[in-house]
């Protein structure tokens, strides 16, 4: 478990929420911690992360004040920032020994979020939602509680559930695979004497733009979701505007909790990578047939399992980067779409207002570009974060306006219709 933590260690997820009730301050969202901590202090999210590996160390009751001062901080600048300066500043920040923190001012709400605790969708349901109810209801934040139905070992729990399933042909498949590539890597080191900063374009779309990629998927791709239709738009927008080459792979960032029992829970990141390659990561037939068969494969779990082995080797991958065996190269483009995130709707929000919400993660490689996407008040909304010396920014900016304003006529650029 702690190897698998050393892999998200210091990657972020920074969401701002604009829009709330502003009786959902910095001291209700204490308190909603103070009581998660009163009925279990090792409950991660109140917990410090320290070592390296990282560990969840429980906080003694006679520093939960001041721990919590840490957590939630309230700073009324953060009520007029920009969205975009805003969560670019707080991507920049390192993480220290928080599994996250939130800054709070006039119903606004800036989480930053290690991968470590949790990311994506289930960051914003189970950290986000779970505490910002609790503080608005008085309850306890019950969702963040340890539960028995936690599983311990996950990864291998679930290896071991496909592995005594008779698919000795399919992992021998998944196993090539990974050797080949196919599943992702070690992350790039950028050219000694380089420094890069995280940068950020967040664009979004107008009322109805969600509906008419589903509309054109209909009639032009029928059976292609339109979460790969937008991944195949945001591929093809990067394209279009010269910021990563044909040849670049695209790495889809895929739960695996699917490979659990039902009832089985996990605490944490449980996220794997798949990678797709030129001509599969440019066409959204091929994407989807490959995201498939993949998934079927048990793919997801052969990389997450390849990569956390490599944590054990971390040292010897340092010392090689140090002495320039392992050359600058330009990452992936790594995709990951939100959806529409319906339980977001229900927290407190102003009665009659204009609810937003705008998502980032930092890229977990310098020299690649990560995308978010989500749909947000029927709109598109996308952001993109890279490494400064990764990409001219107007050009992410033009191929973020692209993506968020007329997704569908750059899946027919990819496909050629």
């Amino acid at each position: 478990m702690e190897l698998r933590n050393r892999l998200w260690r210091g990657i972020q997820t920074v969401t701002v929420l604009s829009g709330l009730d502003p009786a959902v301050g910095a001291e209700p969202l204490r308190a909603a911690l103070r009581r998660l901590h009163a009925a279990d202090p090792t409950a991660r999210v109140v917990c410090r992360l320290t070592g390296r590996p990282p560990y969840w160390t429980p906080v003694p009751g006679a520093e939960v004040d001041a721990w919590l001062e840490r957590l939630v901080v309230d700073d009324p600048d953060v009520a007029g920032r920009p969205g975009e300066e805003l969560v670019e500043s707080l991507l920049r920040r390192p993480a220290g020994d928080l599994p996250f923190s939130v800054t709070v001012a006039g119903g606004r709400q800036a989480w930053r979020i290690d991968h470590v605790l949790a990311d994506g969708s289930y960051a914003l349901r189970h950290v986000v939602g779970a505490l910002t109810r609790a503080a608005a209801s008085g309850e306890v934040p019950i969702e963040l509680l340890p539960t028995a139905d936690a599983v311990r070992r996950p990864l291998l729990h679930s290896a071991w559930g496909m592995a005594r399933e008779p698919k000795l042909a399919t992992w021998r498949t998944a196993l090539q695979r990974a050797a080949g590539g196919s599943s992702g890597g070690g992350r790039a080191v950028p050219a000694t004497g380089t420094r890069t900063e995280t940068a950020l374009v967040i664009r979004s779309g107008a009322p109805g733009t969600v509906a008419s990629l589903r509309e054109w998927g209909e009639a032009h791709a029928p059976g292609v979701s339109t979460a790969v239709l937008v991944m195949t738009a945001a591929r093809r927008a990067l394209e279009r505007h010269g910021v990563v080459p044909p040849e670049t792979d695209t790495v889809v960032m895929f739960d695996c909790r699917r490979y659990l029992p039902r009832a089985a829970t996990v605490e944490g990141n449980f996220v794997a990578a798949l990678r797709l390659t030129d001509p599969s990561c440019r066409d959204p037939y091929r994407t989807a047939e490959q995201m498939a068969s993949d998934v079927s494969l048990g793919l997801p779990l052969v990389s997450l399992l390849a990569a956390t082995a490599g944590e054990a080797l971390s040292p010897v991958r340092a010392a090689l980067a140090r002495s320039g065996a392992r050359p600058a190269a330009r990452g992936p483009v790594v995709l990951s779409h939100l959806g529409s995130l319906g339980h977001m709707r229900r927290l407190p929000w102003v009665s009659g207002g204009t609810p937003s919400l705008l998502a980032a993660a930092a890229p977990s490689d310098p020299t690649g570009i990560t995308v978010i996407t989500t749909e947000w008040g029927k709109a598109l909304n996308a952001s993109m974060t890279y490494g400064t010396g990764r990409a001219e920014r107007d050009d992410v900016a033009a191929a973020a306006t692209d993506l968020v304003t007329e997704p569908w006529a750059l899946v027919a650029e990819a496909t050629g219709r």
